[in-house]
């Protein structure tokens, strides 16, 4: 496979950083690689047959996320992800996704509510089935489609930061809980009620990030990544 080709499809340059980042990422969100791994542009270019300059944008968006660091003639290493800086992460994740709560308000339709609301008992019907993987995917659609119902470009390239160390990592919430505060969120969405979806959308991240607090203080909190 050449820097631009997988399974006989060319890849443009874009798309292969696309592709390279997430599964380095991958690695590192897996434990695959493990906090202080170096992380070698040739060894990685070599192995996922693309070219060095490939991984070395991709470890740059990576550094740009908080996965990794760069030190200064000694390499790339893999950041450490512990309850404190996800929890740093659920901070930021908790004015933004306020802001976007409110802003959705302006430019949401019938269509939308009605996704939202879908994804929302899809969100309770994983849990039910403790089907931990897409329960958390499904959390994840439903939070990012009211970040993109924001229109906002620089909230949306923000939230790819966060997205990382705070919406890949179960706070383990009760379940019908968690339900119900989406779906207030949306009806007040959906009522164009600006201040109170953005009052629910906090509320709902900070008890999330409480939460994994609480874990932390009970010595019972492991990052489970979804």
């Amino acid at each position: 496979m050449n820097g631009r080709t997988r399974v006989g499809v060319r890849w443009e340059p874009r798309i292969a950083r696309h592709h390279v980042r997430e599964e380095i990422q991958r690695r590192i969100l897996s434990g695959e690689r493990k906090a202080g791994d170096r992380l070698s542009q040739q060894s990685l270019a070599k192995e996922l047959g693309v070219a060095q300059g490939t991984v070395r944008e991709s470890l740059l968006e990576l550094h740009w996320l908080g996965l990794v660091d760069s030190i200064d003639r000694l390499g790339v290493f893999v950041e450490k992800l512990d309850a404190p800086r996800i929890c740093e992460a659920y901070q930021v994740r908790e004015v933004l996704e306020g802001l976007a709560s409110r802003l959705a308000c302006d430019h949401v339709g019938r269509a939308d509510i009605s996704d939202l609301r879908q994804m929302a008992d899809d969100v309770l019907k994983f849990a039910k089935q403790k089907d931990v993987q897409q329960m958390g995917a499904t959390d994840h659609a439903f939070h990012l489609r009211i970040i993109s119902l924001s229109r906002n470009k620089i909230l949306i390239r923000l939230a790819e930061t966060y997205r990382i160390l705070g919406m890949a990592v179960w706070a383990a919430r009760e379940s019908k809980i968690v339900h119900a505060e989406h779906v207030r969120i949306v009806d007040a969405i959906e009522s164009n009620q600006a201040d109170e979806a953005e009052r629910l959308a906090r509320q709902h991240v900070r008890d999330a990030r409480r939460a994994i607090e609480k874990q932390v203080e009970d010595g019972s909190f492991v990052p489970n990544w979804v």
